[in-house]
């Protein structure tokens, strides 16, 4: 099998499993899109975790471990970016409660 196809292949192959996981494709123009900026700094936060294995002992362990971490980031961690606001707050429409409330 030449390289070039097999990429394609795997590539493709990914493509399907993350549609089947409901992950929706971002057609951005090259060095325009910001996805990329917000990504990066969620794996930096991931990653500098105190908890962050080194290695997963299995597919349920990662997912297990990532369940609780977005949750935590979502709902409990303040964003610097967000004014120290969770996302949570910011798309349920809470900021303005949560700021009387500080």
């Amino acid at each position: 099998m030449h390289a070039d196809r097999g990429s394609a292949i795997r590539a493709e192959g990914l493509a399907q499993l993350l549609g089947s996981l409901g992950v929706v494709r971002s057609f951005s123009l090259a060095h325009v899109s910001d996805d990329n900026t917000f990504s990066e700094s969620q794996f930096k936060t991931l990653k500098y975790q105190p908890d962050y294995p080194d290695r997963f002992a299995s597919l349920t362990h990662a997912c297990s471990w990532c369940q609780e971490f977005f949750s935590w980031c979502n709902d409990l961690h303040q964003h610097s970016g967000l004014a120290l606001f969770t996302p949570a707050d910011v798309f349920f429409g809470r900021v303005e409660d949560v700021a009387a409330r500080r």
